[in-house]
């Protein structure tokens, strides 16, 4: 006995027209008139658009907002900024000269009042990278001298802050870097940690100011000089960019706003966090929106493991 065949639900018959309408538009003549052929091209465009976006309504497999891709610069940023949170603190006081460019960060340990909850942390009061002169370079000695040197110039300059600053209260990491990728690591170390001297946080900005003269330009005393007098020629300026009190109060807010990293178990912590990739709000499907994981049914799908401690 012959099976009844199954009535084509509406979709199908419609895929059937589409499937012969299909054909009468490729074998159709486009005509001559150059415009009308583009005028037709972009329709189709569009139209195509659309059939794409109504097949994906139709896929119920849930879609991850994005890929882990290695290759990616922020990627070796966050890897390369990581790495260096686990390399051992060496006294800023005494780095020797050593070949390499990279990335670094400095710690403050002393007891200036306004750094007080970041004396003793795990939490960089400084980053910053060291470029190599070559940038064809691919090894640290063709790199040059650059991170070592880097470091020597910041010390140099704390070395001068003599009314509010000791060196011996600074310590830093050091890591030498394959050229290329400095300045994804120094980004991603900077955004993590908003450290107070860099100056993309805007508040005690000019470690890295080198001697501008304040008779040829005119420069105001940066923040970081108005809180840390002694290098010459910015105590020749005559103006400050901002008001020491001003200062003082940016300072305390951001640290409130942003509170340091006490260790670096911490710091470890929140660079898992920013790493974890799978969670409850990245999954979609085109035709819902974001999809709970938990509510999707993926986990009925998981294999069931047994309590070692039952």
């Amino acid at each position: 006995m012959a099976t009844r065949r199954r009535p084509a639900t509406q979709l199908e018959t419609l895929l059937a027209e589409l499937r012969t309408l299909a054909e009468r538009i490729a074998a159709a003549e486009a005509g001559t008139d150059a415009r009308a052929t583009k005028r037709a091209r972009l329709a189709l465009d569009q139209v195509t658009q659309q059939l794409a976006s109504v097949a994906a309504n139709l896929d119920p497999v849930l879609r991850p907002a994005s890929i882990f891709d290695p290759t990616d610069p922020n990627t070796a940023g966050r890897v390369v900024a990581l790495t260096l949170v686990a390399q051992a603190r060496h006294p800023l006081s005494a780095i020797p000269d050593f070949y390499g460019a990279g990335v670094y960060a400095i710690y403050y340990k002393g007891d200036f009042a306004p750094y007080a909850p970041l004396s003793g942390t795990d939490h960089p009061i400084y980053v910053g990278k060291a470029d190599p002169d070559n940038q064809a370079a691919k090894d640290a000695v063709s790199q040059g001298t650059k991170l070592s040197g880097r470091l020597n110039e910041h010390a140099k300059s704390i070395r001068k802050a003599t009314s509010t600053l000791s060196i011996e209260d600074f310590e830093c990491r050091f890591l030498i870097v394959q050229t290329g990728f400095q300045k994804s690591a120094e980004d991603y170390l900077i955004n993590f940690f908003k450290p107070i001297w860099n100056s993309e946080t805007k508040i005690c900005f000019g470690l890295g100011k080198h001697g501008d003269s304040s008779e040829t330009r005119g420069n105001k005393r940066s923040p970081w000089d108005t809180m840390h007098p002694g290098r010459e020629w910015a105590d020749a300026s005559t103006e400050n960019q901002k008001a020491p009190e001003l200062i003082l109060q940016q300072i305390a807010a951001h640290l409130v706003a942003h509170p340091p990293y006490s260790d670096i178990h911490a710091i470890f912590d929140q660079f898992l966090t920013d790493m974890r990739q799978l969670n409850t709000e990245r999954f979609y499907t085109q035709a819902l929106g974001a999809v709970p994981l938990e509510g999707s049914g993926f986990e009925d799908q998981l294999p069931i493991e047994d309590d070692p401690h039952a």
